[in-house]
């Protein structure tokens, strides 16, 4: 399995099927992200396929590929962030006639969307490797070599980022 450095600097060199990797990998992080800013499952996704767009176009600035997926998930809530205000809207209660109906979110969002919101708020550098362990099923060492991180960074960010998620869902839950 190649690294994400390595997808990035073939992705940069021309190759497509890298970058494709590289969102297949990335995928769920993103959405997870943009969701964690915009409550919305479908809105997250067209946030996520705007990102990845834009992360193609930029890539060639990026300088170490073994920063990418902060790298991805920071232009991803930027551009969520960006997509809320945009689409902000004022609506009187008493001018809608029925609740407006969303389309509910995949189960993996859906049945805990605490969690969900919990891990959005994570740092980034802690979220990429959540998402990759417990959402993706990826083992402490692939994670490793999806982030080109030490083993020892990743069990320790794994770690406090179970720390933080405990805490915050005890808040939640009070």
């Amino acid at each position: 399995m190649r690294t994400t450095a390595e997808l990035v600097a073939a992705t940069q060199s021309g190759d497509r099927d890298a970058f494709a990797e590289l969102v297949r990998r990335y995928e769920r992080a993103v959405i997870s992200t943009a969701w964690s800013v915009l409550n919305d499952y479908h809105t997250a996704q067209d946030v996520a396929q705007d990102s990845f767009v834009i992360a193609f176009r930029k890539l060639g600035n990026l300088r170490n590929g073994q920063t990418f997926g902060t790298w991805l998930l920071t232009l991803t809530r930027r551009e969520a962030v960006r997509h809320s205000r945009k689409t902000s809207v004022s609506v009187s209660i008493d001018s809608v006639a029925e609740p407006l109906n969303k389309s509910p979110a995949p189960a993996w969002i859906q049945d805990c969307e605490d969690l969900a919101r919990a891990i959005g708020r994570l740092p980034n550098h802690e979220k990429e490797v959540v998402v990759f362990y417990y959402l993706d099923g990826h083992s402490a060492r692939e994670v490793a070599e999806l982030t080109s991180r030490p083993i020892g960074t990743v069990t320790k960010q794994l770690s406090r980022a179970v720390v933080r998620l405990r805490q915050c869902l005890e808040r939640v839950s009070r």
